[in-house]
């Protein structure tokens, strides 16, 4: 039985331009070889909430996951604090309900003015010119194009936690507030190991709803 939701509302902080992939059937001339994901009613950006529990999960496994051998993959099964807060509540089958919810990220009216302030107005992006450096002739080849939210853009975000009879309260919470953590000591979307996707995430406490 359900005994209590969580709510935190947090802010997240781009310190360096981010990337998580849209598609587009148009290309226009001087356009980005690669966009970012956006709400087709406003073109605003905004962050996928799979995106943000996807990477959470990850970081956690890298950490505290073991080989599955079957599977060739790390596995959290062994796990049942982390597992928890991304698998569905046994309990509850077949009804399928997680106790973690992570909600879409979107710009604050605040960065939502200052970018089209610097970009121009309907403008929230900018366009990064990438190459591929040939390393026998020392020169740039395959040149392309990549669209990001820029750095300082600021996101508002939420995430429910239910808990449910039996859970362990404090030890959900600690698990994933210590995954936000581990998220930013290492980066959110694509082409982090070139120093994409660098966040801060502020206001993680957690306040009971219901």
């Amino acid at each position: 039985m359900l005994k209590k939701i969580l709510r935190m509302n947090y802010e997240l902080e781009l310190l360096s331009g981010l990337h998580i992939g849209g598609s587009t059937d148009v290309f226009d001339i001087g356009g980005a070889d690669s966009t970012i994901i956006k709400n087709p009613m406003t073109g605003e950006p905004y962050i996928p909430g799979s995106s943000i529990k996807g990477k959470i999960r990850s970081v956690l496994t890298m950490k505290y996951g073991q080989i599955d051998e079957k599977e060739q993959d790390y596995t959290l099964e062994d796990n049942k604090v982390f597992l928890n807060l991304f698998q569905p509540v046994e309990d509850l089958n077949p009804i399928q309900v997680s106790r973690a919810i992570f909600r879409d990220a979107v710009l604050t009216p605040e960065s939502r003015d200052r970018l089209q302030q610097h970009l121009g107005a309907g403008n929230f992006t900018e366009i990064k010119a990438e190459n591929k450096i040939n390393p026998l002739k020392g020169k740039a080849e395959n040149p392309r194009f990549i669209e990001r939210v820029p750095a300082s853009a600021v996101f508002e975000g939420e995430i429910i936690l239910q808990i449910f009879d039996g859970d362990n309260e404090e030890e959900l919470r600690r698990g994933l507030e210590e995954g936000i953590r581990l998220l930013e000591l290492s980066y959110l979307g694509g082409s982090g190991t070139r120093g994409y996707g660098k966040i801060a995430i502020n206001d993680t406490d957690f306040e009971e709803v219901s």
